[in-house]
């Protein structure tokens, strides 16, 4: 599985730099966020931008896991 770092990403590159990681590899995906609520929450606003499912991976809950698209509703 693929991961992407984010520590040390500063935030105002975060969403171009996920946005491309999710789109340009395959399912599923680990983005390390690291323990800030901020990236977290900017992490979270690609994520659900472009429909996908994601969980965190416990006991690690700076990490989340892209898994697939989300079912439209």
């Amino acid at each position: 599985m693929k991961e992407l770092d984010l520590h040390g990403v500063r935030h105002e590159e975060v969403d171009r730099l996920v946005e491309n990681f999710i789109l340009l590899n395959r399912l599923p995906v680990r983005i390390i966020t690291g323990n800030s609520q901020r990236m977290m929450d900017l992490v979270k606003e690609v994520i659900e931008r472009h429909r996908f499912r994601w969980e965190h991976t416990l006991p690690n809950w700076g990490a989340m896991v892209i898994t697939d698209i989300s079912p439209k509703l």
